[in-house]
């Protein structure tokens, strides 16, 4: 009982700063991230908060399996330099009770990841996209004067200066338009009508340019109306099987997130053998090297988990099971053969 307390306060005193560091960063990321996405549409500071909302499970997901496994290795390598562990050694208390002790910890940790991976996170990610559509299809888009890359549909739209809703000096230019055709338009100015979910660009006194390799046309107009329909949404998150079906069937993408998913999310019970291993150290012939254990192990494996998702999708799967066979095997020769 007394290890048992030692091991799990340990474990705690080291996961929970972690926790809130890496969660505060991600968070911060998180928020950047929706501040380049909604740069070209008009949110109040209830909807930014509802989307960062959205986006915490997917946080919390990685925050969780990288600091669970650096905690339980920090956590056992701190009580092992401070000569705890070969207390607990000297009383005949063996590694496997240590196991004993983290096993039950590890499946709850991986349980609480299948959780959020494959449920909570697809549904986070479908209510972003469907509320992200919902906002187009409902509130103006507001261009931003001199910015460069605001899209809207399947032209990039440049304005020079805005005067309430009328906006002057407008270059639009598309590279998907009718025909295998470039197109380009210029004009003095315009304004822009969302129409249930039809944005309709009115432009006035200007010219259009159409290139398709071949020849340019121009054209010369008093007013234009230029239409893109926007997503449509219902504002409901589809069903998880619904959003897994396409992995099941193969497709590339959903896929390759479908085995990411599911090598994190069983990362922290593959390395159990793993975190004795850094874990245990003898203080009077080792040096403390577990902050560099943690960053280069756990860096190599969600390399190799990235890169086997992308050339060997199914055998990112048996990542995992030979990662916690690896670490039974270091495991056997270095910690249970001594101690």
């Amino acid at each position: 009982m007394l290890l048992k307390k030692y091991i799990l306060q340990a474990i705690g005193e080291m996961f929970f700063p972690f926790f809130f560091v890496l969660f505060f960063i991600s968070s911060i990321v998180l928020l950047l991230n929706i501040a380049v996405l909604t740069n070209g549409i008009k949110i109040t500071v209830s909807d930014l908060m509802l989307l960062y909302f959205y986006g915490i499970p997917g946080n919390i997901f990685f925050v969780i399996a990288i600091t669970f496994y650096a905690a339980c290795i920090l956590g056992l390598s701190r009580l092992s330099y401070d000569s705890e562990m070969l207390v607990f050694f000297s009383l005949g208390i063996s590694p496997s009770k240590i196991i004993k002790i983290l096993l039950p910890l590890c499946i709850m940790v991986t349980s609480i990841l299948l959780m959020f991976s494959l449920i909570m996170v697809p549904l986070a990610k479908n209510a972003y996209r469907d509320f992200i559509a919902y906002k187009k299809n409902t509130i103006d888009i507001n261009l931003k004067p001199g910015d460069f890359g605001q899209k809207i549909g399947e032209w990039l739209i440049y304005v020079d200066s805005k005067e309430k809703n009328l906006y002057k000096g407008l270059v639009l230019y598309s590279n998907d338009v009718a025909e295998s055709k470039k197109g380009l338009i210029i004009a003095k100015q315009g304004e822009i009508l969302n129409q249930d979910g039809i944005l309709e660009l009115l432009l006035y006194d200007g010219d259009s340019y159409l290139n398709n390799n071949e020849s340019l046309q121009k054209i010369h107009f008093d007013s234009m109306v230029v239409r893109s329909i926007l997503p449509n949404s219902s504002l409901s998150s589809d069903d998880i099987y619904e959003y897994w079906l396409p992995a099941l069937q193969g497709e590339f993408g959903r896929l390759r997130a479908l085995v990411q998913a599911l090598a994190i999310s069983f990362f922290p019970l593959a390395s159990i053998f793993f975190v004795l291993f850094f874990g245990i150290r003898n203080p009077r012939f080792q040096k403390n090297f577990a902050y560099f254990y943690v960053l280069g192990s756990g860096g190599f494996y969600l390399l190799s988990m990235y890169i086997l998702s992308i050339k060997l999708q199914l055998a990112c799967l048996l990542l995992p099971f030979l990662w916690f066979f690896i670490g039974k095997c270091y495991y056997a020769l270095y910690v249970k053969k001594y101690y």
